[in-house]
């Protein structure tokens, strides 16, 4: 490196102008006077004591009192240290800089393209801070271990919350040990590598590939009907074939899709099960936030008239919807992006079970 380059690495550390030149003289003379050193590098004389005692209270040089003050630069180990961390800071203020100007304003963009996997995921976080409803989380151990605290705290505050680990193309999931106290809805293991996905209260999607991937990208998404691809893919593809792992309450039955939950509904009706069931969804006619309590009447399947009492995903991707026996009358609820029907569900919870 030319010594001008040096002299401005030095200057962006946190040196002056002159304290870094005196520094770059002390380095190709040793030992010298610094009325020399001052000389040679241009410093005034008057200033050149003064810039030698702050070098030396930094641990840059040290002095030798001799007829005349002489300096020396010292062991290079705290300059190195101060010059790698200053680096470092200036790194990732550039990457947390991309970062910020690649994050898309949720009120401007419903669908957005961005370069590295890190912004993708901090907004995913940013978003789980912010959830409300339901979190689905799908990735790798180290994303999983990455946004865990994020997950944890949103399961705390009453969000359910799905995780899916991923596995690994060098060997099985390592599945955390510590995972019997997480307030984690449910997590479950997957023996094959996943994408990193979340979708947080069915409003804002998030995904990059984990493998495959020449380049770094990800897609986020802002937008209700665009998200329900997400949530799909990951159901059908992720979560389905997943082995459970964990579950933060094993008493409770919770579903964030009305297909998953009619899935198993579906079969325990048709065996003379009655099911008391909580819906939490919105009004499709006011998009107000409703909750609907009462006993499950019918499984409806759009337009088929023949009962379907043991569904595949296949019947499931079409229209389908539930009728609740309220006190105050029968309410239908349909799924993502219900039009017809009363209500949306968003969290569909089993209350009683009677056979």
């Amino acid at each position: 490196m030319e010594t001008d380059r040096l002299r401005e690495a030095l200057e962006q550390a946190g040196l002056t102008e002159y304290q870094a030149a005196v520094y770059l003289g002390l380095l190709d003379q040793g030992t010298a006077p610094v009325v020399d050193v001052a000389e040679r590098a241009g410093v005034p004389t008057s200033q050149v004591y003064d810039v030698v005692r702050t070098l030396e209270d930094r641990g840059f040089v040290e002095t030798v009192e001799r007829d005349r003050l002489h300096a020396r630069a010292d062991e290079p180990g705290e300059v190195l240290d101060e010059l790698r961390s200053t680096g470092e800071l200036l790194a990732d203020a550039a990457d947390e800089i991309e970062d910020r100007w690649e994050r898309p304003d949720p009120e401007e963009h419903r669908v957005s393209v961005v370069k590295r996997q890190r912004t993708v995921i901090e907004n995913a976080r940013a978003a789980i801070d912010e959830a409300s409803v339901s979190v689905e989380f799908g990735g790798s151990v180290e994303q999983f271990a990455d946004l865990r605290p994020a997950l944890e705290t949103a399961a705390e505050r009453g969000v359910v919350v799905h995780a899916l680990i991923g596995g690994s193309v060098d060997g099985p999931v390592e599945i955390p040990e510590d995972l019997s106290e997480s307030p984690i809805t449910e997590i479950r293991r997957l023996g094959k590598p996943a994408s990193f996905h979340t979708a947080v209260d069915r409003r804002q999607g998030f995904l990059s590939p984990n493998v495959h991937g020449d380049e770094e990208y990800g897609v986020q998404v802002g937008d209700d009907l665009m998200t329900f691809h997400f949530h799909w893919t990951f159901l059908t593809c992720d979560w389905v074939p997943a082995e459970r792992v964990h579950l933060a309450d094993p008493d409770e039955a919770v579903y964030v899709s009305i297909e998953e939950f009619i899935r198993h509904a579906a079969v325990l009706r048709e065996e003379g099960a009655t099911l008391t069931i909580t819906v939490h969804g919105r009004d499709t006619d006011s998009g107000e936030s409703v909750t609907v309590r009462g006993e499950l009447v019918d499984v409806r399947f759009g337009g088929r008239e023949e009962q379907v009492t043991r569904p595949t995903y296949d019947e499931l991707g079409g229209t389908v919807s539930i009728v609740v026996a309220t006190d105050d009358g029968e309410v239908e609820v349909g799924g993502w992006g219900a039009i017809w029907e009363d209500v949306e569900a968003e969290i569909v919870r089993v209350d009683d079970f009677s056979e």
